[in-house]
């Protein structure tokens, strides 16, 4: 069994803030189906999609 981080279900990414999920093969994928995050401009970027580090409280 593989231990995973405990991520909450839908999160921001951390390269370009819009909105991240995990699609059905465990992957990272932005909410609008694509895994390549966008530029402010709208233009692909160099990055993929990848979840901010979770900051726990203590």
């Amino acid at each position: 069994m593989t231990v995973t981080p405990c991520w909450p279900r839908v999160s921001r990414c951390r390269w370009c803030a819009r909105p991240v999920l995990r699609d059905n093969d465990g992957a990272w994928i932005h909410a609008d189906l694509a895994y390549v995050c966008r530029d402010r401009g709208g233009g692909l970027a160099a990055t993929t999609a990848e979840p901010e580090a979770v900051r726990r409280a203590g």
